[in-house]
């Protein structure tokens, strides 16, 4: 009450039941002025507490989260601020923790190497204790019966025919695969002793009609000659007779002639083959005869290699 009012009282006085009613409105005044000020003491408490309970889950956010790549979240707006009186506001309001990044993938082990490929086996050498060089007067013959080897198998390990001519100088294997063509082989060994006498090698597959050209006729200089087989007939004999020397190719020629086959000797006719044998060389025509029973119409003859021994072959 200013003085004014005072004044006022003193000129005009106030009546009881106003002084009453003014009495209670001060008092009224006190009491809300009173609770303003409780009032603003409590939301001062409670912004201070939410203050607090801010601070303390963002420390533990700060220790608990990973440090990561990605960017800190954008500070809150004042507006944010303003509008963070509680606890739960404040929760809230902290960032979130960042992901866990994802282990890294365990390095793949190194892949092994390769293990080198083995080196080819090196060829063969070719056996020298195989082979044989020809000289002058060899024939296949001559040189199979010496090494004691089939003449047919020689003849086809080196590609050679029954009628195949053959040089000094050659070199013939001994045994082996058949082959198409002779082919190269190293110098031969010295020759080997000469084997003991052997029966004459079974006879090869031979054509249906085998021809044996007669080069002439004559003794024995036109056999020695080596022109080919000659029609030499011993004056005691009861046959015709072809000879021709082996290194001359009568082994050859003559050898692989088999039981049953037919034998054209142009100029002589045409005969079948009725046996085969072998007599002592020198020997005489006794000895033929023992062979076959008597005298065949025609007697293909020609020594053996490196034996003692002739083989005679009987046509009729």
């Amino acid at each position: 009450m200013d003085q004014n009012e005072l004044n006022h009282e003193d000129k005009y006085p106030v009546p009881t039941t106003t002084k009453k009613l003014r009495g209670k409105t001060a008092k009224l005044r006190t009491i809300l002025a009173a609770g303003a000020v409780a009032t603003a003491i409590a939301v001062t408490a409670v912004a201070y507490s939410a203050s607090a309970q801010t601070s303390q889950v963002s420390e533990a956010h700060a220790v608990a989260a990973p440090e990561t790549d990605k960017p800190a979240d954008p500070p809150a707006t004042a507006s944010a601020t303003a509008g963070a009186g509680t606890p739960e506001a404040a929760v809230a309001a902290a960032p979130e923790p960042a992901p866990q990044p994802p282990a890294a993938a365990a390095e793949a082990p190194p892949a092994a190497e390769a293990a080198p490929a083995p080196a080819p086996a090196a060829a063969p050498a070719p056996d020298a204790s195989n082979t044989y060089t020809v000289v002058a007067g060899d024939t296949v013959g001559a040189i199979a019966a010496r090494f004691g080897v089939d003449m047919n198998a020689m003849l086809a390990a080196n590609g050679l025919g029954v009628y195949s001519p053959i040089v000094p100088g050659q070199v013939l294997k001994l045994t082996g695969p058949a082959i198409a063509a002779p082919a190269a082989a190293p110098a031969a060994a010295a020759p080997a002793p000469d084997p003991a006498p052997a029966p004459a090698p079974a006879p090869a597959p031979a054509p249906a009609v085998r021809t044996i050209y007669v080069a002439g006729s004559g003794g024995q200089s036109m056999v020695d000659a080596c022109i080919g087989p000659i029609h030499f007939t011993p004056t005691d004999a009861y046959a015709l007779f072809i000879t021709e020397h082996d290194f001359c190719g009568g082994w050859a020629r003559f050898s692989g002639i088999g039981v049953g086959e037919t034998v054209s000797i142009p100029g002589y006719g045409t005969y079948t083959v009725s046996g085969r044998g072998q007599v002592p060389n020198p020997g005489t025509t006794n000895n033929v005869s023992a062979v076959f029973g008597g005298f065949p119409r025609v007697i293909l003859q020609t020594c053996i290699p490196g034996t003692n021994q002739m083989l005679v072959i009987g046509l009729n």
